[in-house]
């Protein structure tokens, strides 16, 4: 009976304790609607400092009213993507109606009380107050707000500042980085895709006689040159992969002595080769042969000096390099002789080297079935036009490794088609191969490749690389670089 009789007691005891507790965890959040319009970076346009700036609705669900007794603080929160930290707004008082006439009547007086900053936001209660209320506020923007989560933070308090309740309210993730819409194309088509003519450049050595242009085959190692020259055109004409156009002919005289002759000369040189290679094959075609006019070989005299730092840095040679033209070659190679040690020295070890007879075969490739291709790629890739190598790509599939092994290929092969170059760069950098993708890009400074450069660059967080690329791009005036800059700056704008 008195085990009895005390369980009984116990109970009442517990029901005023229960009901404090009830008491303690006394929330308004769930009795208000939070309407998030808006919540941005904003800057200024004088000061250019930043700011974060939330735009938020509070819909009462019933009447706008609280206890009496109650004073409810809600603070927004910005919390970091990691939650790690956090950046408070101004606080929302809501007072009861008992609350804000103590609160009033302290303020008068100028008793101490409650302390509100300055920016607090105080919403009305009553039958009058306005069922919804729009509350804007800003702080200093930090980066580490980008992609976080905005919260609520709740405490009401009762008579004499005893703490009610505590509650939090997690609305939704605020400040997403912005996401770029870039402008790059995607698969690239070679307007010269399917271009299979091709040419190959050769020297022949052949010695002559000072001021002749008789082709002696005893002279010298003159027989050996004019076999190799032969038979370089024999393979271009029996070989099944070649179809020869044209043999091209060219002679270059040195820069020594007076224009004339010498062009005369070199062009004299060239007509005698091509006529004893005739005279070697009577079964190729004469219509093959072209003689070239000859020329005096300047650009091959400066690519001479050049590879020696001493003549290149020459005072006679860099005037000859800043006033030659077309019409003063004559003089400009008496700025040479007036520098007896420096003339003695051309004539020794520059100027024979550039008198010299050059051919060209020019040939047409024959065309390949995607499956005869396939066998060519690796050993012979230059005997493939680009589209013939993507017809390869294509047998393998975007999921076979060789897939990208075969748009490298191409890129290496043509470094001068700048599709190639941004086909193979885009696959290779959406196989995460983007060190490969930057390095077959570097030395580009088309805009096209400059433009997808950039792209890469911001796609790794390489902002100031990426605004490099792109802003050479765009000061050519190319449309999509000057758009993707654009893009990239409201990136930045955020960091």
């Amino acid at each position: 009976m008195k085990g009895f009789v005390y369980n009984i007691c116990l109970l009442f005891l517990l029901v005023p304790m229960l009901s404090l507790r009830a008491q303690a965890q006394t929330s308004y959040l769930d009795r208000i609607e939070w309407i998030l319009s808006d919540v941005r970076m904003k800057t200024d346009s004088v000061s250019k400092e930043r700011t974060a700036r939330i735009d938020l609705a509070l819909r009462w669900k019933q009447e706008p009213d609280v206890a009496p007794q109650h004073t409810v603080c809600i603070t927004p929160v910005m919390l970091s993507k990691d939650s790690t930290r956090e950046f408070s707004f101004a606080p929302i008082y809501i007072d009861g109606r008992i609350r804000e006439k103590a609160i009033e009547r302290n303020t008068v007086l100028d008793k101490k009380g409650v302390h509100r900053p300055d920016s607090a936001f105080v919403i009305e209660t009553g039958r009058k107050a306005p069922k919804t209320v729009r509350y804007v506020a800003e702080i200093p923007y930090d980066p580490v707000m980008l992609d976080g989560l905005l919260a609520l933070y709740e405490t009401v308090n009762g008579c004499a500042d005893c703490l009610k309740g505590t509650d939090t309210l997690y609305l939704e993730g605020v400040l997403p980085p912005y996401t770029p819409q870039w402008s790059a194309p995607g698969f690239m088509q070679s307007p010269n895709g399917d271009d299979k003519n091709r040419e190959r450049h050769y020297t022949a050595d052949l010695k002559f006689i000072v001021d002749r242009d008789e082709i002696d085959p005893d002279y010298m190692d003159n027989a050996e040159v004019l076999s190799s020259i032969m038979e370089s055109i024999h393979t271009a004409m029996n070989d099944t992969v070649f179809a020869i156009k044209a043999v091209h002919f060219l002679g270059f005289a040195s820069p020594d002595g007076p224009e004339i002759p010498n062009t005369s000369l070199a062009e004299r040189r060239a007509a005698s080769l091509a006529k004893y290679i005739k005279g070697m094959d009577t079964t190729i075609p004469d219509s093959l042969y072209i003689v070239a006019n000859g020329a005096e070989n300047w650009e091959g005299f400066f690519q001479a000096v050049d590879a020696d730092t001493n003549l290149a840095k020459n005072p006679a040679i860099m005037k000859v390099r800043a006033v030659l033209n077309s019409s003063n070659r004559d003089s400009c190679e008496w700025i040479l002789k007036e520098d007896k040690v420096l003339y003695d020295r051309l004539r020794e070890d520059i100027l024979p080297g550039l008198r010299r007879t050059d051919y060209v075969i020019e040939y047409h490739l024959k065309s390949f079935t995607p499956e005869e291709a396939e066998a060519l790629w690796q050993e012979h890739p230059e005997w493939l036009s680009i589209n013939e190598m993507y017809s390869v790509a294509d047998l393998y599939g975007k999921d076979d490794p060789r897939y990208l092994d075969v748009l490298f290929t191409a890129a290496r092969t043509y470094p001068a088609d700048i599709a190639a170059s941004h086909n193979a760069a885009i696959a290779l950098y959406s196989a995460g191969m983007t060190t490969e993708a930057v390095s077959l890009l570097s030395g580009h400074y088309e805009p096209q490749l400059l433009n997808t450069l950039g792209i890469i660059y911001a796609g790794e967080g390489m902002y100031p690389e990426a605004e490099a690329a792109l802003s050479l791009a765009a000061n050519t005036g190319f449309e999509e670089a000057i758009h993707n800059l654009k893009e990239l700056h409201r990136i930045m704008e955020q960091l």
